[in-house]
């Protein structure tokens, strides 16, 4: 297939970003869209999509046009999802080479898996890609892809897949293997069910990191309780909150609204609602980002080939930073840039304590906090964890037999804070560093 030369120098002289809605708080800092769909290397046939065609490079922009446009939108990286066909597989990646080779760090590749049958890519053939050698005749740097995904659970591809399938698990460890991250959109499914298949799927895998995006596609329930669930029990679960679930009546700012396929319908309503959209959103998702505040993190979604107009985006960052300015400013720039990076600099060997502790350990925490277990049950599953190497405590020196095996009342509070969501799991972690120093626990 032949590919245009979407890596071409252009022009990039425009001025930077105005505002045109005088709200009352705004962010101005930096962003990292966690959620961009790479415009295709060809033009899809029209009945892939039946509400608008996604944008192709060469045709609606160029690699340097989108770059000249994160630098106006001062965005200083976004996960990019190439899309992964098997006809033009290493034309793929060497695009995302390439672009990497001339803006480093600028685009983060995450693949998308593409199928009308298999959900996924066959697990060895996924190991291979990720590690450089997925191609017959092109060679590349085996840290080039970062992420998988985006995995849309309720398209047709997955019907009767559930999170925690064989095929799923095992496409983890190979994720697991090369430090990984994999985003999912999971299905609009009732919430028992729909909870239950995600959070197997991370509490089996707490070595991965998985980024959630996404509510129901009816626009009625974004599952809110869920999400804030799944985040203060799995804290190497992230979500990425974007521009197009933020939700007033069907997905605003209209992104997707199947009535809505140009971006003149779009500007329009856009621009009608503007204001209202801002603080309703903000009612609706303030809290669980300011709850949370290290594991939620902005993008927009952008894919369709009028989402990459210099207009339309433009008033897609202008909504993003009038609501990032309405949170706790000790919450905005982990969300607008800071999270998203804090999740590419995380790397296998270095994983916190934090991404090591199974999550029903914190059942346990609970439970013994409030009298249900006894303090010895308490000693004798953090010394089993300790030992198996389930629970990992950082270096400390144990010193001189303690004159009473009595766990101090502080040590139980600290255990039912954690439990609770109050303190995080490197304050727990420091507790039991405690109880090893003065031997209250014994490890040896």
């Amino acid at each position: 297939m032949l590919i245009p030369d979407v890596l071409a120098q252009t022009s990039c002289d425009f001025d930077p970003q105005q505002r045109e809605f005088n709200t009352k708080n705004f962010y101005t800092g930096p962003l990292f869209d966690a959620h961009l769909h790479m415009p295709l290397l060809f033009t899809q046939p029209f009945a892939f999509d039946e509400i608008a065609q996604d944008a192709v490079l060469g045709t609606d922009i160029t690699i340097e046009g989108l770059i000249c446009q994160m630098d106006k939108e001062n965005i200083n990286g976004i996960f990019g999802f190439y899309q992964i066909h098997d006809f033009i597989l290493e034309q793929t990646i060497k695009l995302a080479n390439d672009t990497e080779d001339k803006y480093p760090g600028r685009i983060t590749t995450f693949i998308l898996p593409v199928s009308m049958t298999l959900p996924l890519i066959e697990p060895q053939k996924l190991d291979k890609i990720l590690d450089g050698t997925g191609t017959s005749s092109y060679q590349y740097p085996n840290d080039l892809i970062k992420g998988y995904g985006e995995l849309t659970m309720y398209g047709p591809s997955y019907v009767g897949a559930n999170l925690d399938d064989p095929i799923f698990l095992e496409t983890y460890k190979i994720l697991q293997k090369h430090d990984v991250i994999v985003m999912i959109h999971p299905k609009d499914i009732p919430k028992s069910q729909h909870l239950k298949s995600l959070s197997n799927a991370i509490d089996l895998n707490p070595d991965v990191k998985f980024l959630i995006h996404g509510c129901s596609e009816s626009g009625f329930d974004c599952y809110i309780s869920d999400i804030a669930k799944i985040l203060k029990n799995y804290p190497n679960a992230y979500f990425s909150l974007d521009t197009h679930i933020f939700s007033p009546p069907f997905g605003a700012p209209y992104m997707y609204d199947p009535t809505i396929n140009s971006k003149e319908q779009f500007i329009s309503k856009f621009k009608q609602y503007f204001e209202r959209d801002v603080d309703n959103n903000l009612k609706k998702w303030k809290k669980i980002i300011e709850e949370h505040p290290d594991q939620v993190m902005w993008g927009m979604d952008r894919g369709y080939s009028w989402h990459f107009d210099e207009e339309v985006g433009g008033l897609l960052v202008e909504y993003s930073r009038a609501f990032i300015g309405g949170l706790d400013p000790e919450v905005q720039e982990k969300y607008a840039y800071k999270n998203a990076e804090q999740m590419l600099s995380q790397s296998e060997k270095s994983v916190s304590v934090e991404t090591t502790i199974p999550a029903w350990i914190k059942n346990n925490a609970g439970w013994w906090a409030d009298g249900v277990i006894d303090d010895s049950s308490f000693v004798q599953g953090i010394q089993f964890l300790i030992k198996e190497g389930i629970m990992e405590i950082p270096p400390t020196t144990q010193g001189s037999s303690s004159e009473t095996n009595e766990i101090p009342a502080w040590i139980k509070n600290n255990a039912g804070w954690w439990a609770d969501g109050v303190i995080d799991d490197s304050s727990f972690v420091q507790g039991i560093q405690f109880l090893v120093e003065k031997r209250i626990l014994n490890v040896d």
